[in-house]
């Protein structure tokens, strides 16, 4: 029965998340919401992705494939939070040199554990990108909370990067919270492991409105 479960979650999860991913695509159809080309980039990816998983199953090595380009795109994340925080510290009129130690720190996290998983003989690539991608999902929800306290010292709040903020955060927190039960539970624990799928489709289902919402062309500044 639960097996049964989680290949329905599998296969019905996905769709849903697809239609969500291309309706936050069709937001950058405007020309208005085409000044974060990163978070197009991402999406595009996301996009992909998720129907390379509904339509290349069978491939023999697609979950190399699939790994690596998940991490890839988990890195456009977080250049777009980078980003996204540079533009928060310019508001505040606070100084932007903090995002170079960030930036650095970043990509210690990233690499010291690829080198790190990648250090045991006879192990799956795959499984070390997999691994790559969960601490440095980690990361980036740290990353987040540190984002947040810039925001609320804001007196007026830029609703746009405000949604994009909720988005990343619910997506990276529920990645890091499935991922952490799912390992939990293993085999032993099949009803855990379905709701820990429910936590990462649930959240990034919030995700995916949220940026919708974020990328509504009327919270769109004027293009001069």
């Amino acid at each position: 029965m639960a097996q049964f479960i989680l290949k329905a979650l599998s296969e019905y999860g996905l769709i849903i998340a697809l239609l969500l991913q291309a309706r936050v695509l069709s937001r950058f159809l405007d020309s208005r919401n085409r000044d974060y080309p990163v978070a197009i980039l991402f999406s595009a990816t996301l996009f992909l992705l998720t129907s390379a998983s509904l339509a290349s199953r069978q491939i023999p090595n697609f979950n190399n494939s699939y790994a690596a380009a998940d991490l890839f795109m988990h890195i456009l994340l977080l250049i777009l939070m980078l980003q996204l925080i540079r533009k928060t510290l310019q508001s505040l009129s606070l100084d932007t040199n903090i995002l170079r130690g960030l930036t650095v720190i970043s990509i210690l996290v990233a690499l010291g554990a690829y080198f790190y998983f990648n250090a045991t003989q006879d192990k799956p690539f795959y499984l070390t990108m997999v691994e790559t991608r969960q601490v440095a999902s980690f990361w980036m929800v740290l990353l987040n909370l540190y984002w947040w306290t810039l925001l609320l010292k804001k007196r007026q709040l830029d609703r746009r990067i405000l949604l994009l903020s909720v988005g990343i955060g619910l997506l990276m927190t529920g990645q890091v919270v499935g991922d952490g039960v799912m390992s939990f539970a293993k085999r032993e624990l099949p009803w855990i492991s379905i709701s820990a799928v429910l936590i990462m489709y649930l959240t990034h289902y919030a995700c995916l409105h949220s940026w919708y919402n974020a990328f509504n062309p009327k919270l769109a500044k004027p293009l001069t």
